[in-house]
Formats: structure tokens, C-alpha cells, sequence
């Protein structure tokens, strides 16, 4: 006789449920627009973000025609969140202007294109450590309440930070003891 399937003991189905859970990813349609910015003489010409909105998982929202005729590249993009990166969220919100961060890469192939979009600044700032270009934007209200709610159920991680092995440990905190076979030593003397 055989036993049904235990659904606990199924890893297939728990990475599936893991990696599509309702609670931790937005989908977003991210659109850029080139822009110029004039600084001094000079005029840059950049990227911004011209819209952010709501999604469904693979869903392409249609332009109208004017829209079609612009060469504006625009992306479908999960916005994920991670546990281990609580900490980095609860600072963003607690900004006066909460922001996504849109990691942006120009290819031959399909011009410049959004990759990844997150609310994490510490992402965001590996990213610009290693020269790629990151564009921000505003965080919408209904993302800011996402967020919120996604730190209520999960708790906020508590960063530590570094502790010393033991007190007094450290080159900078020695303090001047005497051994005491030194000490003998000395009363010996003359």
C-alpha cells in the first residue's frame, strides 16, 4: 500500500510556492525617457524615469500609438523583497522621500533598458560602487504601504554590528601592568 504524497516533505512545491509568494513581489512596469541636463556650458544627455506603475507577472502594458512612435524603453520588472534586507527598508521609509532604485544597462541589442528595480539604498549603492548606472525615483504610496505591512508581518532585523572578542581586547586599550616575575625580580635587586 502506498502512502500519498506528504506536501510538507515536497521541496518542489515549497521552492515554487517560495519563489512566487504573494507578499514579497510587485510587479512593476518601468518606462525611461531621455533627458538633457545642462550643467555650466555643457549639455548631458541622460536617462529618468518617466512613469512607474502596477503590473501583473508578465503582463506588458500597451502604449498608444504616440507612445509606440517614442523611443521610450520600457520593462516589466519584479520588485522583490528580502528578509535579510529589512533593516535597509525601515530606513528608506523612515526618509522624508522614500525611493526605488532602477538598475539600468545599455545594449547593442535593445538600447538602454531597466534590469533590476529594488527599495534597498545598500543595493543600490553596490551598484554604483561598481560604475553602473542606477536611476531613482519617488516611491508611490501603495508601494510605501506594501512595504509597511510586509515589515509588520515579518518583524525588522536588527543589525549588531561588530563586538569585541573580550574587554580590554585591542593594541589601543593595553594599560601598563607589571608581571609578577618581574616584580619579584626588581624586589630582589641590590
Amino acid at each position: 500500500m502506498t502512502q500519498p504524497p506528504d506536501p510538507l516533505m515536497d521541496t518542489a512545491l515549497d521552492a515554487s510556492r517560495e519563489s512566487s509568494r504573494p507578499d514579497d513581489t510587485r510587479w512593476l512596469t518601468v518606462t525611461l525617457a531621455p533627458s538633457q541636463q545642462t550643467l555650466g556650458r555643457f549639455t548631458l544627455d541622460t536617462w529618468v524615469i518617466s512613469r512607474i506603475a502596477p503590473a501583473d507577472h508578465g503582463e506588458t502594458t500597451p502604449r498608444t500609438p504616440e507612445q509606440a512612435a517614442q523611443p521610450e524603453p520600457q520593462r516589466t520588472l519584479p520588485l522583490q523583497l528580502h528578509l535579510t534586507e529589512r533593516t535597509d527598508y525601515r530606513y528608506n521609509l523612515r526618509c522624508e522621500q522614500p525611493r526605488l532604485f532602477v538598475l539600468c544597462e545599455e545594449r547593442e541589442a535593445d538600447g538602454m533598458q531597466p534590469r533590476v528595480v529594488t527599495a534597498c539604498q545598500e543595493v543600490a549603492s553596490h551598484w554604483l560602487d561598481g560604475d553602473q548606472l542606477v536611476l531613482d525615483t519617488p516611491m508611490p504610496p501603495a508601494l510605501m504601504v506594501w512595504l509597511e505591512g510586509y515589515l509588520a508581518r515579518h518583524g525588522e532585523r536588527i543589525d549588531e554590528g561588530k563586538k569585541k572578542k573580550r574587554k580590554g581586547a585591542g593594541r589601543a586599550s593595553q594599560t601598563d601592568t607589571v608581571r609578577p616575575d618581574a616584580d619579584a625580580a626588581n624586589k630582589e635587586g641590590p
